[in-house]
């Protein structure tokens, strides 16, 4: 699995597969978020939907990392670190390996990772499918500290709890999907697909508000269903291609 020293000072694991335009996916796995999660829970289970590089290797060259302190992925942690800090991760890895532009594919935490990559530099993102994203709702709170608590366990003991209160108040302490605003989905120009989740982690009602909210959007609603399941190759790679290939 080859890595990258990025200037910011994160070391980054990631993989490459296939050939063609660029498609960029994140994983799903909360904070832990890792290449391998695409394909099997953190218990070991089969996750049960579809991987980016089974669906996609053959037209695209599929992208996937360890996000930082995730996996083989490391980086040093300070009170400031939020959102921005895993864009920055992002767009230097797409520097570093000479990538201009590409597509993005994220599944639970990683449509909130997608929208803060397009708000930093909407000219690298081409279109983004945004699967069971993540967002705040009235029952969820304590999963989303739950999900916060297992990341900062398996860190480095040394950290400070201050430093870890301030880093998930950067990440959670804000609501909708914690890392850009209403306000900035409503004026985001980039193709997105969304895929609704179906449980209290993926509210639905949020992945309904982005796709009601952002001008450019479309909601594959049944994609869970086995009618959708059979679709899922052909609606993503037709969504992709009608955004366009990356110049």
């Amino acid at each position: 699995m080859p890595s990258v020293n990025l200037a910011n000072g994160t070391h980054l694991q990631y993989e490459v597969s296939g050939q063609g335009p660029v498609l960029l996916a994140f994983a799903p796995g909360g904070l832990k978020s890792r290449s391998e999660l695409w394909l099997r829970r953190e218990d070991g289970r089969p996750r049960g939907i579809i991987g980016p590089v089974e669906a996609f290797a053959e037209r695209f060259t599929v992208l996937t990392l360890d996000q930082r302190n995730a996996g083989q992925s490391r980086a040093r942690l300070s009170a400031s670190d939020g959102w921005d800090a895993y864009a920055d991760d992002h767009l230097q890895l797409l520097d570093a390996l000479g990538i201009e532009r590409c597509h993005l594919l994220g599944a639970c935490i990683g449509p909130s990772f997608a929208l803060k990559l397009i708000e930093r530099a909407p000219q690298r993102v081409v279109s983004a499918v945004l699967q069971q994203p993540i967002g705040k709702s009235p029952d969820n709170g304590a999963l989303r500290r739950e999900m916060f608590q297992a990341w900062a366990e398996g860190l480095d003991s040394s950290v400070e709890q201050p430093v870890l209160a301030a880093i998930e108040h950067n990440l959670f302490g804000g609501d909708f999907v914690y890392s850009v605003s209403r306000d900035f989905v409503h004026h985001c120009q980039t193709p997105l697909l969304v895929l609704p989740g179906d449980d209290a982690r993926h509210p639905r009602a949020v992945a309904e508000e982005i796709a009601e909210l952002a001008p450019n959007a479309k909601l594959f609603a049944d994609w869970q269903t086995d009618a959708g399941k059979a679709r899922y190759i052909d609606e993503l790679q037709h969504f992709f291609s009608a955004a366009g290939a990356p110049q």
